[in-house]
């Protein structure tokens, strides 16, 4: 049996990955995570791990040089404006300025062209939303035979943003098929064929409704009505 306050410590983590808290907030979190039980303490650890990959992923995958006159600009422009001291915000305040820039980025990514079966890759009003909900989590697991797949989701916002990273592409003939699994069953959330699969594939899943899991099966081409095959993979979202 864990503390109540277990739920809390684990929503802080995605705050506490992206530094998007004060000092003595950071130190208060540090505090409750050493005295949280083992479990908890590698659940949240866990869940700062995959939003630390989630973001080197999408910041790697839109990098662009910079313009030559931005170093110029940036120094003229601090040189103008006195450093200013930032107020100090509520921990519950934390998510709408650092999670939206989290969602530019993923835009940005989805903008590369992926190709992908699944669903249009995000809109920037539903990564904004995703990204900046208030119960907003991020789950990752390990593909079989390579690569992770990564979920930031949000069950008030009813959808999430898929990331998946390195994973081999389907054998010829077959798809991955995702399937939204909750208390009456599986439904289809899209399937990729080995085209849409690349190094970095990134797409929005909407109407995540009252899904437990995100499953992943190798299925025939075009797809399955239900699956045929086990889970290969699967990522909690309860």
């Amino acid at each position: 049996m864990t503390d109540p306050t277990t739920p809390d410590l684990i929503a802080l983590a995605t705050p506490y990955a992206l530094h998007a808290t004060t000092d003595s907030e950071r130190a208060e979190i540090e505090r409750q995570l050493a005295d949280a039980p083992p479990e908890v303490a590698e659940a949240f650890l866990a869940e700062v791990r995959a939003v630390h990959e989630t973001m080197a992923f999408i910041s790697a995958a839109t990098a662009v040089e910079p313009p030559p006159t931005m170093r110029d600009r940036l120094l003229a422009t601090v040189a103008q404006d006195p450093v200013r001291q930032l107020p100090t915000k509520r921990m519950n305040r934390w998510g709408t300025t650092v999670l939206a820039a989290a969602a530019v980025l993923a835009v940005g990514l989805a903008a590369l062209g992926v190709g992908y079966a699944m669903r249009p890759a995000p809109t920037a009003s539903t990564a904004e939303q995703i990204f900046a909900a208030p119960d907003v989590r991020t789950v990752s697991g390990d593909i079989p035979g390579g690569g992770k797949a990564t979920l930031v989701f949000s069950h008030e916002k009813d959808a999430g943003v898929l990331v998946m990273n390195n994973v081999p592409p389907p054998k010829a003939g077959t798809v991955y098929q995702m399937w939204l699994v909750g208390d009456k069953g599986p439904h289809s959330a899209g399937t990729m064929d080995a085209k849409a699969v690349a190094p970095s594939t990134t797409a929005v899943l909407p109407d995540l409704g009252d899904s437990q899991t995100l499953a992943f099966t190798v299925e025939p081409g075009g797809g399955s009505a239900m699956p045929t095959s086990p889970a290969f993979a699967e990522l909690p979202l309860a």
